[in-house]
C-alpha cells in the first residue's frame, strides 16, 4: 500500500478539524480594543539575535469577562531582521471596561549588519467567553529600526 497517497488526504482532514476549533466571537460579546507597540529599540550589537519587548494593552468593550488565553507574535515578509513567530499562553481575565496590560518578551533575529528597513510585524490573540475561543489579528507596519 502507498502511504503517500493517504498522507495528503489525512493531512488535509487535519488541517480542516484544527481550523474549525476556532469559532467566532460569541453573540454580545464586542470586539476587544488591542495596542501593540514596541516597548524601546532592538539593540543587535554584534549578535544576529536581541531582545524585543512589545507591550500590548487589551481593553475589554464587552459586559462579560474575557480571557486572553495564547498569543502569536511574528513578522512575516520581513528581508533583512524581524520576529520569528514566538507563542506564549496566558490565563488572563480582562474585567468588562478593563485595560490589562501584558508585557511580551520576544526575540529579533537579523541576517545582515546593517538594518535598513523598519519592523512591521502582526500580533494574533486568542480569547475565550462564554465557552468558546475566537482570535482577533492586529498588524503593526513599520516602526522603528533598529540600532
Amino acid at each position: 500500500m502507498d502511504y503517500r497517497r493517504l498522507f495528503l488526504p489525512a493531512l488535509l482532514i487535519l488541517a480542516l478539524a484544527c481550523a474549525g476549533n476556532m469559532a467566532r466571537r460569541p453573540a454580545g460579546v464586542t470586539p476587544p480594543e488591542i495596542d501593540v507597540n514596541l516597548a524601546n529599540e532592538v539593540f543587535f550589537g554584534s549578535s544576529a539575535t536581541a531582545p524585543a519587548t512589545i507591550d500590548i494593552r487589551v481593553t475589554n468593550t464587552s459586559s462579560q469577562p474575557i480571557t486572553i488565553r495564547r498569543i502569536d507574535v511574528e513578522s512575516p515578509g520581513m528581508t533583512e531582521w524581524g520576529l520569528p513567530r514566538q507563542s506564549r499562553v496566558y490565563n488572563e481575565v480582562v474585567a468588562p471596561g478593563e485595560t490589562k496590560p501584558i508585557t511580551f518578551f520576544a526575540t529579533a533575529r537579523t541576517t545582515t549588519s546593517r538594518r535598513s528597513e523598519p519592523l512591521s510585524y502582526q500580533a494574533r490573540v486568542e480569547f475565550e467567553a462564554a465557552g468558546q475561543r475566537w482570535q482577533e489579528f492586529v498588524r503593526v507596519v513599520g516602526t522603528r529600526s533598529p540600532v
